[in-house]
């Protein structure tokens, strides 16, 4: 079961927040980036190149945090704010994904 190992991470990504509630919205983001969402209270974007991404929010603030699809690395953001927040550049050109959550 090697092939697996890389792969615990985003399992750690994916039960840090109710996914099974959630639908796509893509058109919450810019530049060919992909959301999952729940409206208000969740956000998943994912971000295959890296970069920064706008993301129409609802009014109030989310806490937000970058997940590195490849390692797993995670790192907390300044709180996000609605109705047009646009992350800071991801750290790298790789896969990464944003989560935005309501406090």
């Amino acid at each position: 079961m090697t092939m697996f190992v890389g792969y615990g991470h985003m399992v750690d990504f994916f039960t840090s927040f109710e996914w099974w509630k959630m639908e796509p919205h893509d058109e919450l983001v810019d530049n060919g980036n992909y959301c999952l969402a729940k409206p208000g209270e969740t956000y998943a974007v994912y971000l295959p190149s890296g970069g920064k991404v706008t993301v129409k929010l609802e009014p109030g603030r989310c806490t937000a945090t970058w997940f590195g699809a490849v390692t797993g690395e995670k790192l907390v953001l300044p709180d996000a704010q609605g109705p047009l927040w646009t992350s800071p550049e991801a750290p790298d050109r790789n896969d990464w994904a944003l989560l935005l959550s309501r406090e």
